[in-house]
C-alpha cells in the first residue's frame, strides 16, 4: 500500500531536484561561465554566479518536474497505464517542457545544432543515472520487503507450532 504524500513531501522533492540542478549549474558556470556569458542567459554573469532570474527559472522547472512525476506515477490520471508507458510519458513530457523553457528563457540559441546535441546528451546521461538509482532503490526495497515477509512467516509458523503443542 502506498503512503499518502503531503505537500511537504512534494516540496522536499522540488528542493532536492532544485538543489542538484543548482549544484550542476554552478559547476558548469565555473567551467564554462566566462566563455558562455554572451551565448546563454544561464551564464549571463560569467563565473560570478547564477542570476536570480535563472535561479527562479530552474525552480519553476523543478516544480514542473515534480508535478509531472505526481501525475504520471500516482493514480491521479493514469490508473490503468503500465509503468513503462507512464515512464515513457513522463520522459517525453519532461523533454517537451524543457524544450519550451529553453525557447522561452533563451537558455541557449535554439537555431544552433551543438547546444541541442549537448542538451540531449546531458538529458540522456541524467536519465540513465536517474533510472539506475531508481532501479537500485526499488530492488533494495523489494529485498527488505521479502526479508520482512519471511520473518513474519517464520514467526507465524513458530506461533502455530506452539499452539499445536
Amino acid at each position: 500500500m502506498e503512503e499518502r504524500k503531503t505537500l511537504f513531501d512534494y516540496m522536499g522533492q522540488v528542493f532536492m531536484i532544485f538543489g542538484i540542478t543548482m549544484l550542476i549549474l554552478s559547476f558548469l558556470d565555473l567551467i564554462f561561465g566566462e566563455n558562455a556569458k554572451e551565448y546563454s542567459t544561464m551564464f549571463s554573469l560569467g563565473k560570478e554566479g547564477i542570476g536570480v532570474g535563472t535561479i527562479f527559472q530552474f525552480l519553476l522547472a523543478s516544480v514542473i518536474t515534480v508535478t509531472l512525476r505526481a501525475l504520471f506515477f500516482t493514480d491521479m490520471l493514469f490508473r490503468n497505464m503500465r509503468v513503462a508507458l507512464r515512464a515513457a510519458g513522463m520522459v517525453i513530457s519532461e523533454l517537451l517542457v524543457i524544450i519550451v523553457l529553453v525557447m522561452v528563457f533563451g537558455w541557449f540559441p535554439v537555431d544552433e545544432w551543438l547546444p541541442w546535441v549537448m542538451f540531449f546528451v546531458s538529458f540522456g546521461v541524467c536519465f540513465v543515472i536517474s533510472l539506475t538509482v531508481t532501479v537500485c532503490r526499488e530492488r533494495m526495497e523489494n529485498r527488505r520487503m521479502e526479508e520482512a515477509l519471511e520473518r513474519l512467516r517464520k514467526r507465524e509458523r513458530r506461533h502455530m507450532e506452539n499452539d499445536g503443542e
